[in-house]
């Protein structure tokens, strides 16, 4: 990592941890120049890199002040991310990352007995499937953590499956970059919930439609087009087969689908799934 340094313990990224937290804490030091652009960029676009640096900046101070553990079930995200946390600004507050998970049962062994200074940036689905089990888990503890949840696809039942479960800040996948982030962090920093603008017109749109998936049909259908079988299914939700197989119809007919192969396809296409 050239100058970079971790400290308290966080060791060098390793082929079998390409993260290099997977289960190791500690603050991120930077010691490396800020990026300086070329010169003679149009003022378009001078003006855009001097925008993005700004809100790089604000992210960090924002960051800086919650123990940070990243779930994303895409490792070149987290590994952007931790990049991202190594290159701060020079005199930028040292990052306090515990860990980047690409599972949710991974989450427990990281999260700390007293979470309330914890911040989960979470993504949608994960390596194992849908964050919002663990998510609901954690958020029940006595001392539970703030979370920021990133959807692929703000669909109503998912926002709304989110805030029944206590996720305090949930944002569209899409408009990160446009200041949502620095908005979102700050609001949970003063202990307010966030909804970004995308979210709040979901939810601010007509009733939900006779078709739309439940919550627990979009879990299921994640579990179909990972190919499992009912009884697959029932295992990994600790329901029983002939649940799991009631579910899997009432899918296929609110999706107007033949089978579950088209079941997955329609869910890739309507949001659904990743």
């Amino acid at each position: 990592m050239g100058k970079h340094k971790l400290v308290r313990g966080m060791g060098s990224p390793r082929a079998s941890d390409p993260a290099g937290a997977g289960s190791r804490s500690g603050r991120l030091r930077r010691t490396s120049p800020e990026f300086v652009p070329p010169s003679g960029l149009q003022p378009g676009i001078q003006s855009g890199l001097d925008g993005l640096r700004q809100r790089r900046r604000a992210v960090n101070r924002q960051l800086s002040q919650w123990r940070l553990l990243v779930c994303t079930g895409e490792l070149p995200f987290g590994l952007l991310l931790l990049a991202h946390l190594l290159e701060g600004p020079e005199g930028a507050p040292p990052q306090r990352l515990l860990g980047i998970c690409r599972r949710g049962a991974d989450v427990p062994a990281l999260l700390p007995r007293q979470a309330g200074d914890v911040l989960i940036l979470c993504q949608e689905f994960l390596g194992d499937g849908p964050a919002l089990p663990m998510l609901q888990k954690v958020l029940r503890r006595a001392s539970p953590p703030t979370v920021l949840l990133s959807l692929g696809t703000p669909h109503r039942v998912a926002i709304q499956a989110a805030l029944a479960a206590g996720v305090q800040g949930v944002i569209s996948q899409q408009n990160v970059g446009r200041g949502v982030v620095v908005e979102a962090l700050a609001r949970l920093a003063a202990g307010q919930p966030y909804l970004d603008g995308g979210c709040q017109a979901v939810l601010a749109a007509e009733g939900r439609a006779q078709d739309e998936l439940t919550a627990r049909e979009i879990e299921i259908l994640t579990l179909v087009a990972e190919g499992c079988t009912n009884r697959r299914i029932g295992e990994r939700l600790q329901i029983a087969e002939v649940t799991a197989r009631d579910h899997v119809q009432r899918i296929l007919a609110k999706l107007q689908v033949a089978d579950r192969t088209a079941a997955a396809v329609a869910g890739l296409r309507l949001g659904y799934l990743p």
